[in-house]
């Protein structure tokens, strides 16, 4: 008996099944692709905004510097999975032609310097 595994497959054209583009590997090729300081800066704004959610718990319930840290890049994990949600239409060809757009790459780099984490609604 195989095992199955919970991979999204997609029906090409010729009836060939293939795995879609996963997240790691949808963000390595976004990271490549985007200036190291709008990385950072979303990183640097999720981390503060770890802090302030860490000066709010108690004493005994905070969390420490690695916990924060995971957490920060947890929240960059949903940015990258959000935009790759609004690509998913498009097959990873597409996917990785947008990618090598410099006006695409534009866009959404200004997007990530809208980016501001709160907890105000």
């Amino acid at each position: 008996m195989t095992k199955r595994t919970n991979v999204p497959i997609i029906k090409l054209n010729n009836d060939i099944e293939r795995k879609r583009m996963q997240l790691p590997e949808f963000r390595q090729a976004l990271e490549d692709k985007l200036s190291a300081q709008s990385v950072a800066r979303v990183l640097a704004s999720a981390y503060d905004f770890q802090v302030a959610q860490n000066n709010n718990r108690t004493p005994r319930a905070r969390y420490g510097t690695v916990k924060m840290t995971k957490e920060a890049d947890a929240m960059w994990e949903t940015v990258v999975s959000n935009i790759l949600a609004g690509m998913s239409a498009n097959s990873d060809r597409d996917i990785l032609q947008r990618l090598a757009d410099d006006g695409f790459i534009a866009m959404v780099e200004e997007g990530l310097e809208e980016i501001n984490f709160t907890t105000e609604f």
